[in-house]
């Protein structure tokens, strides 16, 4: 990898959507996107930086996690009342 000082790799478990980024090592914190497949792996990870730093950078210890009797389960952030996101 000429130029290439490293390269993070995102990818789902079926391999059928990825994405690569390479940094250059320099001082300009350039970097290079590589996606592949129907989802845009480097967009979601985006999106979750975003939301992550928006809601003041929460550690592991403010998520919770409720889990029905049907198997729905719900994560939260600080409360339950505060749905970060529902799986049926």
């Amino acid at each position: 990898m000429d130029g290439v000082k490293s390269r993070l790799w995102v990818a789902t478990t079926d391999a059928g959507s990825w994405a690569a980024v390479d940094y250059n090592g320099c001082d300009d914190d350039r970097f290079t996107v590589w996606q592949h497949g129907p989802r845009r792996l480097w967009e979601e990870v985006e999106a979750a930086h975003h939301w992550w730093l928006t809601n003041g950078r929460p550690g592991p210890a403010r998520f919770g996690l409720t889990v029905t009797a049907d198997g729905a389960h719900t994560f939260w952030l600080d409360e339950p009342g505060t749905v970060v996101r529902r799986h049926p």
